[in-house]
């Protein structure tokens, strides 16, 4: 929480000084986040400023939301289980599995802990260079600073040796981290000062909290000129 107040203090304070500096911009942009390391992903918000410092590099300052993200639940296996055996669990990504052997009143049990959603906020700091390709379409790349803050949730799932189960989320917390974020994209200046803009970029959550996870995000936004 103390990340995600300063950066959003530091960014009001600067979003009004690069508009009345000019020779800038600011968009929105909403997409797509896709993962290979994680099961399940959804849509991405951002709002972006920033100066022009030449004809062809500017600075990006940004606000993203880069939507809920999780794994899928592992599956209990009970084929092997009863007679004072524990099930097991298949299809594990990430957490552990604790096994327990019956005893006289309690029968036999595996209980699965791990990372079921994260979701990631944003502050991001990118240089942009531009290369034209046409009067009206320009080439960029981007590379940059991502400081996040994720919330996420952790699974506990407990499977009875009878053929039952129970699942709840054991904990709630926030972490953080700062990592690289790398892009490209286009530019299509459509009208006057109004510029379309879509993009690739790529990132990582790199926490110790969670295993490492590598987001891939294609966007589409508007982008006005000042």
């Amino acid at each position: 929480m103390r990340l995600t107040a300063t950066l959003g203090a530091l960014a009001a304070l600067m979003i009004p000084s690069l508009v009345l500096a000019g020779e800038g911009f600011v968009g929105v942009t909403a997409g797509i986040t896709d993962s290979q390391d994680m099961d399940q992903f959804s849509e991405n918000f951002r709002i972006v400023i920033g100066p022009n410092i030449t004809e062809n590099l500017s600075m990006e300052l940004a606000l993203l939301d880069m939507g809920e993200a999780g794994f899928d639940d592992p599956v209990a296996d009970f084929s092997a289980a009863g007679d004072g055996v524990a099930p097991r669990f298949n299809n594990i990504q990430s957490g552990s599995v604790d096994r327990a052997g019956a005893t006289d009143d309690i029968q036999a049990s595996a209980t699965y802990t791990g990372l079921s959603t994260v979701h990631p906020r944003s502050f991001l700091i990118t240089m942009r260079y531009r290369f034209g390709l046409t009067d009206t379409i320009d080439f960029f790349i981007k590379g940059g600073a991502n400081a996040w803050v994720a919330k996420y949730d952790e699974v506990e799932i407990v499977a009875y040796e009878d053929g039952s189960s129970t699942r709840r989320i054991s904990k709630s917390s926030e972490t953080s981290a700062v990592d690289l974020i790398t892009g490209g994209g286009f530019l299509w200046n459509a009208y006057k000062s109004m510029t379309i803009r879509a993009e690739l970029e790529t990132t990582a959550l790199d926490s110790q909290i969670f295993p490492r996870a590598r987001f891939q995000l294609l966007t589409l936004g508007l982008q006005y000129e000042f």
